[in-house]
């Protein structure tokens, strides 16, 4: 297994599947998503891959970071499973997501479990 990490962080790579996840609760700065996507572009060596992200840990997202995810967040994917805690932050992240037409099938669950099962489901429309 692979695994990158900083101070906010941490990467990691398990049966052909990309993992993240805030190490604390974060409010996510632009600094942090650029570095985020720094961090996820070493790890997959600038391959495509099948993501799953977990956002329990993150509070809040300035605008600045929205702007920059949205132009550099799909960059070398090919499917972005998200996992968040509550039905608030699911509505918020599904709204996030309806506004900004993705590149990419991107998709929230309440379950990494359901997440990982529906990335090895689309990994295997790939193949």
């Amino acid at each position: 297994m692979t695994i990158i990490e900083n101070q906010d962080y941490k990467l990691w790579i398990d049966n052909g599947l990309l993992f993240s996840v805030f190490k604390n609760p974060t409010d996510m700065t632009l600094e942090i998503a650029k570095s985020a996507i720094e961090l996820r572009h070493n790890i997959s060596n600038n391959q495509h891959q099948y993501w799953c992200m977990d956002l329990r840990n993150l509070k809040n997202t300035s605008d600045e970071a929205k702007k920059y995810i949205d132009e550099y967040g799909e960059e070398f994917l090919y499917a972005c499973a998200m996992i968040v805690n509550s039905h608030l932050m699911k509505f918020m992240v599904n709204v996030f997501n309806r506004m900004k037409k993705r590149k990419i099938p991107v998709k929230v669950f309440s379950s990494e479990t359901d997440a990982v099962k529906w990335l090895n489901e689309m990994k295997k429309r790939k193949d």
